[in-house]
């Protein structure tokens, strides 16, 4: 089993830490290219949340504006028990996503944390990127969100991964 080290993957963040629920559903501006790369995993941490009503969704997305996104399917992992108690680092069984209802977290008193993962084959063919969604969950849910871009397809120097369209 190989090490995954930094100077080998492209850290985007998609979610600096905020109330989710001042986005008021909005995307993320960030659309992450992936033309160089073949796998995409995204790191979502949200704390003490009544957010059942903040679906997460990842949208393929043809340009940078987007002008055309389409939902996904992808596979997920829930940590099982609050990241802050004992064993609070055990992910649970590896889900699916259907495209149209992404993920629904459940609302808790302890924070949840999931772990998204799909190979950029994944995307709409002739898509550039991608785009992770949270709806608005009509409460206060701070939370976070990051994408870890890896197994590059040139071993070269990669051009840019990530695009800011606000």
């Amino acid at each position: 089993m190989g090490h995954l080290l930094a100077e080998d993957t492209h850290v985007v963040p998609l979610y600096y830490p905020i109330d989710i629920d001042d986005l008021a559903g909005a995307e993320s501006p960030v659309i992450c290219l992936t033309k160089n790369w073949r796998h995409v995993s995204i790191l979502i941490g949200i704390g003490v949340n009544p957010l059942a009503n903040g679906v997460i969704k990842v949208y393929s997305c043809d340009d940078t504006t987007p002008t055309t996104e389409t939902a996904i399917i992808f596979d997920y992992y829930k940590c099982e028990t609050s990241s802050i108690l004992a064993n609070g680092d055990v992910l649970g069984a590896k889900a699916t996503a259907v495209a149209a209802t992404g993920i629904v977290p459940t609302a808790t008193a302890v924070p949840n944390f999931f772990v998204i993962e799909f190979d950029s084959s994944a995307l709409v063919e002739g898509d550039i990127g991608f785009r992770l969604a949270i709806a608005d969950p009509a409460a206060a849910s701070v939370g976070f969100a990051f994408a870890i871009l890896s197994d590059p397809r040139y071993a070269e120097d990669q051009n840019v991964t990530a695009m800011s369209v606000i």
